[in-house]
């Protein structure tokens, strides 16, 4: 199978998990819609323009594989509008018309990631590739100022193989509900197996945008993030990078 694999490396990088309010915990890579908006920005299109042609028609396909050296947090103080607030600021109760709060944001440090991009038109191949080397708008992965550096951009082949292994990479798999084998190496965790243990998470995949251009998510899937830790599902199948020593599947 065809692919376009791309290097790029990022100082401060977060993925904000959906189901954290006030703390906002990273997921250790980007998932598949926050690749289309980097698409996106190469292409030159908006968010709901990237929805539309590039996500919702699943007009192409991407594996990651990824490492970070340590995360951060980044201290937040936000403004809260609310009626009451609003109300009462209006009849002069209030000096403003908002409240403040305190929220925290998981940022990733100095973040390497391998993107494994497969597309269902020929064409795409030659546009995403001239784009990425020379975008329309700044590169970003996560929020719009955390930019990253590409370093490779290479089309390539893989073959699908079954009976191997992964790590540091994102699987389309709900592991709540599929068996998997653990391949313990101390040298491949940090001490505490709970952190490095796979965790299943529901993501949007799909949006619906209003006339505001407010965004809601439309469709949800699965998802398991692998860490140090070699997992091997059942019956597992997925493409291996022979020269980066990689495994990945596509979704």
């Amino acid at each position: 199978m065809k692919f376009i694999r791309v290097i790029c490396f990022g100082s401060l990088n977060s993925f904000r998990q959906p189901d954290f309010h006030t703390y906002h915990k990273t997921l250790p890579l980007p998932p598949k819609t926050t690749v289309a908006g980097m698409i996106g920005s190469a292409l030159g299109i908006s968010p709901e323009k990237v929805n539309d042609e590039w996500i919702k028609n699943n007009r192409f396909q991407m594996g990651i594989v990824g490492k970070n050296n340590g995360k951060a947090n980044d201290l937040w103080q936000i403004r809260k509008y609310t009626d009451k607030y609003i109300k009462d600021y209006i009849k002069g109760k209030n000096q403003y018309p908002f409240f403040t709060a305190v929220i925290v944001r998981e940022l990733l440090y100095s973040s390497e990631f391998i993107l494994y991009l497969h597309f269902k038109d020929e064409n795409d191949y030659e546009l995403v590739s001239s784009k990425l080397q020379n975008p329309e708008w700044a590169l970003s992965l996560g929020r719009e100022d955390e930019l990253v550096l590409i370093k490779e951009i290479r089309q390539m082949n893989l073959e699908e193989k079954s009976n191997i292994s992964f790590c540091n990479t994102i699987l389309p798999i709900d592991f709540t509900k599929t068996p998997y084998e653990i391949e313990l190496n101390m040298q491949n965790t940090s001490g505490n197996l709970l952190d490095e243990a796979p965790k299943s998470i529901k993501l949007p995949i799909t949006f619906s945008y209003n006339d505001d251009g407010a965004r809601e998510a439309n469709e949800y899937q699965q998802f398991t993030f692998i860490y140090n830790l070699p997992i091997k599902p059942k019956d597992s199948r997925g493409f291996y990078d022979e020269e980066l020593n990689y495994s990945f599947q596509i979704f």
